[in-house]
Formats: C-alpha cells, structure tokens, sequence
C-alpha cells in the first residue's frame, strides 16, 4: 500500500486548543471548533467569557514576511480606533506561530472575534457606515507599502501548480 503526501490537513480541535492555552496562557475552559476552510483554515476559540479566530495558513501560500505585513495592516488600522479584528500576542509577544503539520510549517494566528452576523438584505444606512469605513481604511493606508503578492489569477495559478 502507498503512503499518500499531503497537501493540506485538518487539524485536530482538541490538540490545537491545548497548543492555543498553553501558548497564550488562557485559563478557564475553552473549546476550539473548525469554523471553516479554504486557502486558510479557521478555527473559532470559545471560553465562557470570551471568544477568539485562530487562523492557521496553508503550506507555501503566505512567507512569514507576508503574513508579518498583514499583521502590521491590522494593528496600524487598530491603533487608528477602527473596530477590527486584530492579531492577540501570545505570552512571549509573538503574534505567529509555526505548526509542524504532516504537508510541512503551517503559519498560525490568534485574532480578537469581531461579533456580528449575516446580512441578507441591508439598509442604506448599513451601505453608508460600510462606505465610511471604508474611506477610513483607504486614508489610513493610501500611502501605505506593504512587502506582500497581490494576488491575481496568474499567483493562484501558480500556487496550485505547486501544490
């Protein structure tokens, strides 16, 4: 019988809530669930007050340089009180983790949970808070260079070939 690599797991919620606790030092009970998959696989972290996203990135998709320039997005647009989810440090100020996973180093991240849910149909008032924030995100970054691919077809493509 043939032993099969593989391209991309599923991770295993028990193994990774215990990594999480240990890592970022949460007390309590939490359980952590696959919330959904696609490029990233993101698992959603629940303790009785609290609730976190864990991201963890696929093989080979982000460099760690990448996903370190996201981040820096992400707290700049914090820093500038904009009601974002954002990355959470673990006890020793890391923001990435690396996860040895059989397909190979699979990035990671907690974030802070942005509450809300669905909308089918929305209001013209929700469209015009939308558009502002918006704006908001577009002055605030509009000068802004990060070292990370814009991601087109052609590097879809060409991550998929990889794979």
């Amino acid at each position: 019988m043939s032993t099969f690599s593989v391209t991309s797991s599923i991770l295993s919620e028990k193994e990774l809530c215990n990594f999480i606790k240990e890592k970022y030092t949460l007390s309590g009970v939490y359980h952590c669930r696959l919330f959904r998959t696609g490029v990233n696989h993101t698992y959603l972290i629940s303790g009785e007050k609290e609730k976190f996203a864990f991201r963890v990135y696929c093989h080979n998709w982000r460099t760690k340089i990448e996903i370190e320039e996201e981040l820096k997005l992400l707290n700049l647009l914090k820093d500038n009180s904009l009601s974002i989810s954002y990355p959470i440090p673990d006890q020793e100020g890391n923001l990435i983790q690396e996860i040895n996973a059989p397909e190979g180093i699979r990035y990671s991240v907690l974030f802070s949970f942005a509450q809300g849910h669905k909308m089918r149909f929305m209001s013209n008032q929700t469209c015009q808070s939308i558009g502002s924030l918006m704006a908001k995100i577009h002055n605030i970054t509009e000068r802004k260079k990060i070292d990370r691919v814009n991601n087109s077809i052609k590097t879809i493509r060409k991550h998929v070939d990889k794979a």
